[in-house]
């Protein structure tokens, strides 16, 4: 099944679990397995935060836009915002220690996701995270 999800939200972390439900929903729907849809709910959530967090320096006025694209082997979420650019040694996730409560969630998003890349666009910036598809798919009518 292939379609196309867009989501325009503000920068408010009271809109993420309206954006956990739907991507959770939207990874069962796939042919992801429950902990699998799980997972990837927990990378586009961490990811939405860190954009409020770090881009947006906890602004809530601002906007995130969330464009899903899925196709018959992977779900695609691509995340654009137009707040600071991160540091690029922060993208890459700080080393776990015992110590350090932060930068953790970059270590959940690329041990979650199959891709990860991130890049600087025209006005803004863009995560894109990628999840390959279990070889047996659910069919367009839910079953």
């Amino acid at each position: 099944m292939s379609f196309q999800l867009r989501l325009v939200m503000p920068s408010h972390p009271r809109f993420l679990p309206i954006v956990r439900a739907t991507v959770g929903e939207l990874g069962l729907l796939c042919g992801l397995s429950e902990e699998s849809s799980r997972g990837v709910t927990l990378a586009v959530d961490e990811a939405l935060a860190n954009i409020i967090r770090h881009a947006y320096k906890n602004r809530y006025d601002q906007e995130i836009e969330l464009n899903c694209r899925t196709s018959a082997d992977q779900m695609e979420f691509t995340l654009l915002d137009r707040g600071e650019p991160p540091d690029p040694a922060r993208i890459c996730g700080q080393p776990l220690d015992e110590v350090s409560l932060s930068g953790r969630g970059t270590h959940l998003i690329r041990a979650i996701m199959d891709e990860v890349s991130y890049e600087r666009v025209p006005g803004g910036n863009q995560l894109k995270l990628i999840k390959h598809l279990p070889a047996t798919k659910v069919s367009s009518d839910g079953k």
